[in-house]
């Protein structure tokens, strides 16, 4: 028997990471210096493709809640996780939901010609790997041993 808590107990939920990083992004843009990205190319295509980024890292996120939802497990790295989930997108990705978010972040970048963004995404990046990914697998492993550590050979972290 253990006293470690049936979570990952990350310090921080990965969305609040995310919504920061972009927040800071945002304010630095406008308060400090604009750093444009893609600026030879049209207010109306940045919008576009912006728009197209957004939408399917949205899309993603959505069919990973729904995959968790049918394995009859949690979203959430606080809760107790009841299966492993290995369909959709994390047949090719154990991070799916942190790709969609980067997903997100970037078209956010694009769509307002904002290079402080993509800037942050690195050190996001790196942050959550280590604060968040790092306690989920520990507790992934502890929780399902073998089922985990096979599932860990056949897909990759990132991509």
């Amino acid at each position: 028997m253990t006293n470690q808590p049936d979570t990952s107990n990350v310090p921080v939920r990965p969305t609040v990471l995310f919504l920061a990083a972009l927040a800071i992004g945002l304010v630095a843009d406008r308060l400090i210096v604009p750093l444009d990205i893609l600026s030879g190319l049209r207010w109306s295509w940045r919008q576009f493709i912006g728009g197209v980024m957004i939408v399917a890292g949205m899309a993603g996120v959505v069919d990973c809640r729904r995959r968790f939802r049918e394995a009859g497990t949690s979203v959430h790295s606080r809760q107790a996780s009841r299966a492993i989930v290995d369909s959709g997108l994390y047949r090719y990705s154990r991070n799916p939901i942190y790709l969609a978010l980067s997903t997100i972040h970037l078209g956010v970048a694009v769509a307002d010609n904002n290079a402080w963004l993509p800037l942050l995404l690195v050190p996001l990046l790196i942050m959550v790997r280590y604060t968040v990914i790092a306690r989920e697998e520990l507790y992934l492993e502890r929780r399902f041993g073998e089922q985990y550590a096979a599932y860990k050979t056949r897909v990759r972290r990132w991509l």
